[in-house]
């Protein structure tokens, strides 16, 4: 994939910006610190490949976009995101190294998954450039013959691939969904987003503020898109009442929104309160304690789109 030569210094904005925004969460959650610091490494590994990483995605216009959009079938069903087996090796060779670092069951991982592969039972790189959404039971499969937790290998699959599958959605969705996408599964991949972003949007003419804008963000390819505020991205409803939320008073900015209907629920952020672009790993990782409010009220986390 051919880059700007402007890539570098939004690369060094992007690391800033996670850096400002990491310290702002541990203002307000300092319990996170300990598991925080660890991840920050692996985020930033993330950040400062972007430019080695090798992506050739089929080139996709505008109006190519715009058509399968508003058939409603995700980009990745109709064009090749190109991602290369080298980048991925290159890249995964680098995790290794700092999941190493890391806790005792991603050790464990890693050398497991280093055995299965000199034993000739498991090719990480062809393996890692079959991952998409709709593939979960590579991740299930593999989990049972290597012998790692389901979600462990998930994590460490994710971490190698989400940097590559985030070059290929900027190049094929660089704004926002342009509008014509108003379903909940992603427009580039048709992953479950996993985190949703308020924004009260600018005032209009006449100091009329504009209505608020509801993002979603796909946890696979780090794509962002509009969707309708008042639905549920599980069933669907738009039934009045269904819609509902829990926060908490020392974080109102920071919330649950969940289906009566359903009782699926998505993790909310203020993207108001947030300086800079959103990284999704980070939200998703320093809000891990609204899950147990989540499953305090029986409600289960969004696995399917509506």
């Amino acid at each position: 994939m051919s880059k700007p030569a402007s890539s570098g210094r939004n690369d060094r904005s992007a690391l800033k910006a996670l850096n400002r925004r990491a310290e702002a969460i541990l203002k307000a959650r300092p319990a996170y610190r300990e598991m925080l610091d660890f991840y920050l490494t692996v985020f930033r590994c993330q950040i400062e490949w972007r430019n080695r990483l090798v992506v050739h995605p089929e080139e996709v216009g505008v109006e190519q976009v715009r058509e399968s959009l508003r058939k409603g079938t995700p980009l990745i069903q109709h064009y090749d995101p190109g991602v290369e087996p080298q980048s991925l090796l290159d890249l995964w060779v680098e995790m290794k190294e700092v999941f190493r670092r890391g806790n005792e069951v991603l050790r464990e991982a890693v050398e497991k998954i280093d055995r299965a592969e000199e034993a000739g039972d498991f090719a990480p790189v062809s393996w890692l450039s079959e991952q998409r959404p709709e593939r979960w039971e590579l991740v299930a499969d593999a989990s049972g013959r290597i012998g790692i937790e389901e979600s462990v290998l998930g994590a460490l699959s994710r971490a190698v691939t989400f940097p590559h599958w985030e070059l290929v959605a900027e190049s094929w969705l660089p704004q926002d969904g342009l509008e014509e996408w108003r379903r909940f599964c992603c427009p580039v991949c048709g992953g479950v987003p996993g985190l949703v972003e308020n924004r009260k949007g600018q005032s209009g003419r006449g100091g009329i503020s504009a209505s608020p804008r509801r993002f979603m963000h796909c946890s696979f390819c780090g794509s962002r898109w509009v969707v309708p505020a008042l639905k549920c991205p599980a069933c669907g409803s738009t039934k009045e009442g269904d819609a509902k939320y829990l926060f908490t008073a020392e974080e109102p900015e920071l919330r649950i929104d969940f289906c009566k209907s359903c009782h699926r629920y998505i993790k909310v952020i203020d993207g108001d309160k947030i300086s800079g672009r959103v990284h999704v790993g980070l939200e998703l990782l320093t809000a891990a304690h609204l899950d147990a409010i989540a499953q305090d009220k029986d409600l289960s986390p969004l696995e399917v789109c509506a």
